[in-house]
């Protein structure tokens, strides 16, 4: 709830007139990490960046409350700081990871604001059980692999699960790789491949719901 009044806040500092992607700097002595060449989250289109810095944290986050400006919101988190602005057409977060006293690292999303409404009613595209909720749906695209993401919660035993995906994962060319399947003491993980593909499907039961993650990758 913090997050959703903090983008409403920042997007009211708007202002029209901006062409083409906004970038956020980086540090001095940094290294930066592309994730992914196109990403999207939720559908949303997003270009994301991976920042590590041996820094002081202190100092990166003062660099980045520079970089934004004065016109931005700001988060504390138990391990560093988020930080939010919106730009034109599009909404930039930094979240500042504090990993040691000389050490962070600087998580960097851009996404288009215009593609969010485009995003609000989309089929997921993805059989999922009755009565699922999708908590995040991420996409990514790098040289040509193209990988998704589905994390997902639902009152259904594990078994439930495990047999509605692996069938809908079968119909798409997913083989089970039976020797690689591990059962845990509340959950199970399973693995598949195919042409060109493969795919992680993870479950866990806990508190009466089950979580499932669902990792997809089709390479070229």
């Amino acid at each position: 709830m913090k997050f959703v009044c903090l983008f409403i806040s920042t997007m009211l500092w708007m202002s029209p007139g901006w062409a083409g992607w906004p970038e956020v700097p980086s540090p001095r002595n940094s290294k930066v990490e592309q994730i992914g060449e196109e990403v999207r989250l939720n559908g949303i289109p997003m270009r994301m960046q991976r920042v590590l810095s041996t820094d002081k944290p202190a100092d990166i986050i003062q660099f980045y409350r520079s970089a934004l400006g004065p016109k931005h919101a700001e988060e504390k988190l138990p391990d560093g700081l988020l930080l939010a602005q919106g730009q034109g057409d599009y909404f930039v977060t930094v979240r500042v990871k504090v990993l040691g006293p000389s050490f962070t690292e600087t998580l960097i999303s851009v996404s288009d604001a215009r593609g969010a409404q485009n995003a609000a009613n989309r089929p997921l595209g993805f059989p999922i059980p009755a009565e699922t909720q999708v908590l995040s749906d991420m996409e990514s695209t790098d040289s040509g692999k193209i990988s998704r993401q589905l994390v997902l919660v639902n009152s259904h035993s594990i078994d439930v699960n495990v047999n509605f995906i692996t069938r809908t994962l079968q119909a798409r060319g997913y083989k089970p790789q039976p020797g690689e399947t591990q059962n845990l003491e509340t959950g199970r993980v399973l693995m598949f491949g195919g042409a060109n593909r493969e795919a992680r499907l993870v479950v866990v039961r806990k508190d009466g719901a089950s979580n499932v993650v669902l990792t997809t990758v089709l390479m070229p």
